[in-house]
């Protein structure tokens, strides 16, 4: 599992500009590197703009076409799978931000909060509107990048806050102004929804805490409380509840079972399998 945003902050593979712990990132990725075993997952929320060529990213709960012009949201978290789906590279600009930043682009412009009762729940990726307001936006920022000296810092940080201000002042966008009102609504990420959202990636516990902004022993103590149970007995069950679906549903292979659910291997996955169900995955999946 690789976590895409240490790979780009650790290489000098892509044309980047970082201040007060936003990224912004002009990404090639090359049509031959495309392989559907790739999963990538984040530690931090980000904007991504397709620039040209087109992807198909899948997550657990749907499927989304990725293509030039397009613009999402995605939490942080994991895809399930992303692959060409033409011929050619795909380009896109990512901005990466903190919940942190977010709050505080809120708080400093006073913007109103969705009621938490009115509130929606919104899928990992949450697909944007490209309006002109949006497409001029992310040119202008295209433009630093063709430059040779940097954009100054304080520059990059308005930037940042002219994109959130723009889209949340705008009703089209009402799914990620409600998943931006819980977050700000929260002390901190809630345990729950990022496990519940993220059990089926093969991350370590240390890569989960990570991902609930929590050390490991605050995030294995609070894991306890809210689930009752310990994080790798937890993510052991909802891997095989989730496996035991696609066995019942999909003409899925093992291997791709195995590697979807979440397990490191076809051994482990089929002895825990045997283990919970008392039968291996081969044998349930002809007799269903």
């Amino acid at each position: 599992m690789v976590n895409i945003q240490d790979f780009i902050g650790k290489n000098n593979l892509f044309k980047k500009f970082e201040i007060d712990q936003l990224l912004f990132v002009e990404i090639v990725c090359p049509v031959e590197q495309d392989t559907t075993a790739n999963k990538l997952w984040w530690h931090n929320n980000f904007f991504s703009y397709a620039i040209a060529g087109e992807m198909v990213l899948k997550t657990l709960q749907g499927e989304y076409v990725f293509k030039a012009g397009d613009c999402i949201f995605a939490k942080k978290g994991s895809i399930v799978s992303a692959h060409h789906i033409k011929q050619e590279d795909f380009c896109e600009l990512r901005i990466f931000v903190p919940d942190d930043f977010i709050k505080s682009v809120f708080q400093k412009y006073k913007i109103p909060l969705i009621a938490s009762g009115t509130t929606e729940k919104t899928d990992t990726l949450i697909p944007l509107i490209t309006d002109d307001v949006l497409e001029v936006y992310f040119h202008s920022l295209l433009t630093y990048f063709r430059q040779s000296v940097p954009p100054p810092e304080t520059l990059l940080k308005l930037k940042f806050e002219e994109l959130l201000v723009n889209i949340i002042s705008n009703n089209a966008h009402r799914p990620l102004k409600s998943f931006f009102s819980t977050l700000c609504t929260s002390v901190k990420p809630s345990i729950k929804e990022i496990m519940e959202a993220n059990y089926f990636t093969n991350l370590s516990l240390e890569e989960y805490a990570r991902l609930c902004t929590r050390s490991l022993s605050a995030f294995k103590e609070e894991f306890g409380r809210i689930f009752q149970t310990t994080p790798g007995k937890w993510l052991q069950d909802k891997r095989l509840e989730y496996s035991r679906y696609l066995l019942e549903n999909t003409d899925c292979s093992i291997n791709e079972i195995c590697e979807v659910s979440g397990f490191e291997n076809r051994s482990h996955f089929i002895r825990v399998f045997k283990g919970k169900y008392g039968i291996t995955p081969g044998k349930f999946n002809i007799q269903k």
